[in-house]
């Protein structure tokens, strides 16, 4: 519920103040910042829940269809199986990259990345880290221009090739 702080004179001012229930959560400015005192890139994206769910999602494919082919002999198997098993090896792949491939890391010190890389997806630009382990930490894409020169010119102060 939300309470109106001020006194109202009358029922039919109207109240031009913002609710405090539902506030508007909005980040201004750019969700990677440089921590100097460490040497690290903190990230802010909300990366490593995403593919929290993500991992579940694809051990509960693999789960559903180990249990679907469990127990049955070859000759049984309908479409509906091979369709199972299919999704199975989908998901095994999937979450092999996620495990061994990509990197959540919301703290990053310098000396751990690579180099930026930067690739086009459909006319958009998505940037990732590659680190030094051989892990990739995706970016995503910038909605201004701004915070793109701004992130350009963070990762050229700190050192690392483009």
């Amino acid at each position: 519920m939300c309470i109106v702080h001020s006194t109202l004179r009358d029922a039919t001012t109207p109240y031009t103040g913002r609710c405090t229930t539902f506030a508007k959560k909005t980040e201004k400015g750019m969700k990677i910042k440089l921590n100097e005192s460490e040497n690290s890139i903190k990230i802010k994206d909300g990366l490593k829940n995403q593919y929290l769910i993500l991992k579940i999602l694809m051990i509960l494919n693999i789960a559903n269809a180990v249990i679907r082919i469990f127990g049955k002999q070859t000759t049984e198997y309908g479409f509906i199986e091979y369709i199972c098993i299919g999704l199975g090896i989908i998901s095994l792949v999937v979450l092999f990259i996620f495990l061994f491939k990509m990197s959540t890391a919301e703290n990053i010190h310098v000396e751990q990345i690579r180099r930026l890389e930067e690739k086009t997806v459909f006319g958009k630009k998505r940037f990732a880290l590659e680190l030094k382990n051989g892990k990739k930490r995706n970016l995503g894409n910038f909605k201004t221009l701004s915070d793109l020169i701004k992130i350009r010119e963070l990762f050229k102060i700190i050192g690392i090739e483009n």
